[in-house]
């Protein structure tokens, strides 16, 4: 088999594009089966980086809607609002905030944030004032 008709086999089979399956191709010595092998460790990873970015972000948001006060949660890149929630703790409770459908969107938009910088959370107390702090995707002493 041509290395072309590899490359075809390896973008068919992961949906990766040309560049991607011509590097696995090439780390795995030619071989398709180590080359597939190779992919799926690298998807992997990847859910596994964005499933615990997302985790950071929904953390960092549950402890500052546990410091009370809190009228609106949003969520930026740059000055676009990617999403933006009420908070109102009086009503549902701490408990019941932490685990509402809406923080499971957080979560899942860890994924979004993971793959670019800058984002930020913007917190609007009653009365207007507004902080505005950078997501921490990466502890202290972790790169990234």
């Amino acid at each position: 088999m041509d290395e072309l008709t590899k490359v075809d086999l390896l973008r068919e089979r992961t949906g990766v594009g040309y560049k991607e399956a011509k590097e696995a191709l090439d780390r795995a010595g030619g071989d398709v089966v180590q080359a597939l092998i190779y992919i799926e460790e690298q998807r992997i990873k990847l859910d596994e980086d964005l499933q615990n970015k997302g985790q950071k972000i929904l953390k960092q948001v549950k402890e500052i809607i546990k410091q009370g006060n809190i009228k609106k949660v949003k969520l930026k890149k740059d000055n676009k609002t990617i999403f933006q929630f009420p908070v109102n703790i009086g009503a549902i409770g701490i408990v019941g905030a932490m685990i509402s459908p809406t923080f499971a969107f957080i979560a899942a938009m860890g994924t979004a944030a993971a793959l670019a910088n800058k984002y930020t959370l913007e917190i609007e107390r009653p009365g207007g004032e507004v902080e505005i702090g950078e997501i921490q995707l990466t502890d202290g002493d972790e790169e990234g």
